[in-house]
């Protein structure tokens, strides 16, 4: 399903709220493929960056994430 979305080049937004939906649903795999190709497009997105933090397996990469999160709000 993710590839799909994300071959058809979707807007931004269109795959950030089917990031969100995917994490929501508990779809982490397909959530943060997503999330990680928002990244790539805008490396500045602040809500891509903390949605990644819910799909990291471990604290360290959390932090990594909200540490990116701060920097860009610091900005």
């Amino acid at each position: 399903m993710t590839e799909a979305l994300l071959q058809s080049t979707p807007s931004l937004q269109e795959a950030l709220d089917f990031a969100i939906e995917a994490v929501d649903r508990g779809d982490i795999s397909n959530g943060k493929a997503a999330l990680e190709w928002v990244i790539k497009q805008d490396p500045e997105n602040v809500n891509a960056w903390l949605w990644l933090a819910c799909c990291m397996p471990t604290d360290s990469d959390r932090q990594a994430c909200y540490r990116k999160v701060s920097m860009l709000q610091a900005n």
